[in-house]
């Protein structure tokens, strides 16, 4: 059982708070697929723009004390959370859109969520308005199951993704750390070997290891801080359709699904190996997109 937090308390937003609110922020986001990381200054800059997706944290013209679109809860003088509720929400005029939720990683995370949404119901219900909307990551658990143990209900709005990968070489250059790192935590950590991944009229090959990760056509002379590159061993092509690519590569679809359909076409020794080599490099991911940082 959770330890109960000391006695909180919740308050508007003050200038200031930006430092530990993006650091919250990008702790609490860390494990999504999505997310921008920010830095105080960008984190405020959202709020600054009065655009249709980020209300003001200063400047509310329901509230005449300043803005309650901004909530912090505090304990023993920390900020263990924050919630950002737009009550003026664009094509919603009876309600309003709880949009960012973001809590410590600790015990009694879970009760502070339900306090902040219990907090940011309150002051709907004080503007008037008729419901509150919970527009949080599907794949945020917390924030569901949070959602749930206020009465909420969830509603599947089909979703919608839409990307298109307009540089493959320069996005794995990106996801080279990670594809190397996940190797080395996997039951596959031997494997060392070359990877082409191709979609369209882009190609790239990747040397990859446990302990090394680059793109052949691209290859540094040695380190000697690192040691001699491996040499390649397995090879491996993968072909990728152009609207399955970002689905794999941003971990919205498992390889196993889009191999079934279609959409990804193997040459490799062993297929059941390479199958599970590429759900290792690019493992489905949650995603937690706000609505701060939609176009």
């Amino acid at each position: 059982m959770s330890k109960r937090l000391p006695e909180m308390t919740i308050r508007s937003f003050r200038e200031g708070d930006e430092e530990a609110l993006a650091r919250l922020f990008n702790s609490y986001t860390a494990g999504y697929f999505g997310p921008v990381r920010v830095t105080p200054r960008t984190w405020r800059g959202q709020f600054r723009r009065q655009d249709w997706k980020a209300p003001s944290l200063t400047d509310d013209n329901d509230c005449r004390s300043g803005s309650d679109c901004g909530r912090v809860a505090e304990s023993e003088g920390r900020i263990v959370g924050y919630a950002i509720t737009d009550y003026q929400p664009m094509w919603m005029e009876d309600g309003a859109v709880l949009q960012e939720l973001c809590v410590v990683d600790e015990d009694g995370a879970a009760e502070i969520m339900q306090t902040l949404i219990e907090d940011a119901e309150k002051r709907a219900l004080a503007r008037g308005k008729s419901y509150l909307a919970l527009q949080l990551s599907p794949d945020d658990g917390m924030a569901t199951a949070a959602g749930e143990a206020r009465g909420f209900w969830t509603a599947d709005d089909g979703g919608v993704f839409m990307a298109y990968v307009t540089d493959l070489a320069g996005l794995l250059t990106e996801l080279l750390p990670d594809l190397r790192q996940r190797l080395a935590d996997s039951p596959l950590r031997d494997w060392h070997g070359a990877l082409e991944i191709a979609s369209d009229d882009q190609s790239c090959t990747l040397l990859l290891s446990s302990q090394l990760a680059e793109l052949a056509k691209d290859r540094p002379k040695p380190d000697p801080a690192v040691g001699a590159r491996p040499a390649v061993g397995a090879r491996l092509a993968v072909s990728v359709s152009r609207e399955a690519l970002p689905l794999l590569l941003f971990g919205r679809e498992h390889i196993g699904e889009l191999y079934v359909q279609g959409q990804v076409s193997l040459q490799a020794a062993d297929v059941e190996e390479a199958l599970r080599l590429l759900h290792i490099l690019f493992p489905p991911l949650p995603l937690f997109l706000p609505r701060a940082q939609w176009w």
